[in-house]
């Protein structure tokens, strides 16, 4: 499990549909409007999901 880095919900990377690849890493979303929203800025998502 991993936590999506937009709403923070819990996500199963195994089954899910919705990802992307930023600086390298993967990361895993509850929802395709989560991963739009990363895809905008993903810089801050990012940052907020290394914290």
């Amino acid at each position: 499990m991993t936590v999506d880095p937009v709403c923070g919900m819990r996500v199963d990377e195994k089954r899910s549909e919705f990802e992307t690849q930023f600086a390298g890493k993967k990361y895993f979303f509850c929802s395709e409007e989560c991963r739009q929203e990363f895809q905008a800025d993903p810089d801050e998502y990012a940052a907020a999901a290394a914290a």
